[in-house]
Order: C-alpha cells, then structure tokens, then sequence
C-alpha cells in the first residue's frame, strides 16, 4: 500500500460530521499547484507526491457522483458506526481535493506512471520502492541488499515505509545479506512501516497514510497505523514475534538522535 498523501487537518469536520468543501477545496488547490510547480522544477519529491496525488485521483475522477455513491453503498453495509462514519469523511475530502488535481478532469494512466517513474530515476527512495512493486520489477538478492542499504542510510521515513510495502510481498529475504531476516513476508513489511511510523513519518488519523487505510480497508476507526495492525491485522499469537521484528530494524537503522 503507497501512501496516499493527504495533509492531516483536511479532513477536519464540520458540526454535521461533514468536510467543508470550500475549506478542502483551497487547500487542496493550493497544494496540487504547488506541489505541481515544484515537481516541474526537478524536485523528487514532489514529483512522487504529485504522481500520488494523480494515482489517488484516477479512478475518482472519472465520475466523482458514483465514486461517492459506492463509498455511501459500502458503509451502508458496515456493522460498525465508527469505521462508516470514518469512511464517509475520508472519501469527501479525497472528493473534494481531487476535483482540484487538474480540474478535477479525467486523468490518463501515464500522468502518474511518467512522474513516478522520473521521481524515482532522480533517486526518491519512496519512489524507487514503488517502481520495484510492479510485475516483474521486483529485486530479490543482491539488488535487494543494495536497495536496502540505501534505505537504511537514508534515515528516510517515508523511504522506510514503502521499503515495508515492498518487504511484505517477498516470499522470503533470502540472498539479502546481513537483512536477510528481516526481507522478506507479511509480518516483517509491516515492521519496517511501524518503525518508520515511529522514525516521525505521520500515520496517525487524518495522514496519508490511515486515509488510504481506511478507503482500500475499511479500517477508518484506529488512531494510528501500528493500532491498525495490532488491532485487525496481527493475530494475538504473532504480536511478540510482531514487537521482535520491529526491533531488529530498529536495531539496523541509523540513530533517530
């Protein structure tokens, strides 16, 4: 799971438990320009933030109306107030920033693939990470190892993070050197994305990150994204072998002082 890059005050509600759409609206214009701005300047960064936000924006802008009306079906169905009422919030504000990402117009594939793509051979970590996702694109062994080696010199929370996303699809860390152990299954993707949760990447409610929770999940309750794992993901047998993978990256990373 990318994380989809939200600010965290957007999703403030209103009296009604509704977003201000007018509020939202400004504050997400002003950030898809700039963002937009900085990204055709040459920086890496926003060139991943501003293929995130086109990835987000994708399918919601296609038709915005029924993107809103599945999310009114789906919480319809959810036996739990608090993840639908959380649910609602998130879409309007995904909603409301999207129809400032160009216009709200319809947006092609390669706007996200290209910037991506660019972020990523101007060496954004994060990037990097999410490119390595793709079908056959994936690094095993000695690629792996390297790639790690990077992330874990970076310091970069947001490098972390997706570095998790990646870990959790690898079958086993085999071949990847002195990260061997921690390279590879579910349990250990989410260790390295609960470190850099910890390492001062924001994963709390309203952030990039628990506002692409709650939409691909449902999980729209929890306070933060090591709650949501705990909480819905990790079984109470595997918390302890949960804690100890969360120390061995801990342990392989640069001090946080």
């Amino acid at each position: 799971m990318s994380p989809i890059p939200f600010d965290k005050n957007m999703g403030a509600a209103d009296s009604h438990g509704t977003s201000s759409p007018t509020k939202v609206s400004n504050e997400s214009l002003q950030k898809f320009l700039t963002t937009k701005a900085r990204a055709e300047a040459g920086s890496a960064v926003a060139q991943r933030e501003l293929a995130e936000m086109y990835g987000r924006c994708i399918p919601v802008n296609i038709n915005p109306r029924r993107f809103l009306q599945s999310i009114d079906a789906i919480t319809a169905l959810s036996k739990s107030p608090a993840n639908a009422e959380g649910m609602k919030r998130v879409a309007r504000v995904t909603a409301d920033e999207c129809a400032s990402v160009d216009n709200g117009a319809i947006i092609p594939l390669e706007a996200h693939d290209l910037w991506l793509q660019q972020a990523a051979k101007q060496g954004d970590l994060a990037a990097q990470a999410q490119v390595f996702m793709r079908p056959g694109k994936r690094p095993q062994g000695d690629e792996l190892r390297k790639f790690m080696d990077q992330v874990v010199a970076s310091n970069d929370p947001t490098a972390m993070f997706e570095m998790g996303q990646l870990v959790e699809g690898n079958p086993s860390g085999d071949g990847a050197g002195r990260y061997s152990s921690v390279a590879g299954d579910t349990l250990t993707g989410y260790a390295w994305s609960i470190v850099a949760c910890q390492r001062g990447l924001d994963c709390g409610a309203g952030s990039p990150i628990m506002n692409s929770v709650c939409l691909n999940t449902g999980g729209c309750s929890s306070p933060d994204f090591e709650s949501f794992v705990r909480d819905y993901i990790v079984t109470t047998g595997d918390a302890a072998l949960l804690n100890s993978k969360i120390q061995e990256v801990g342990s392989l990373l640069p001090n946080s002082n």
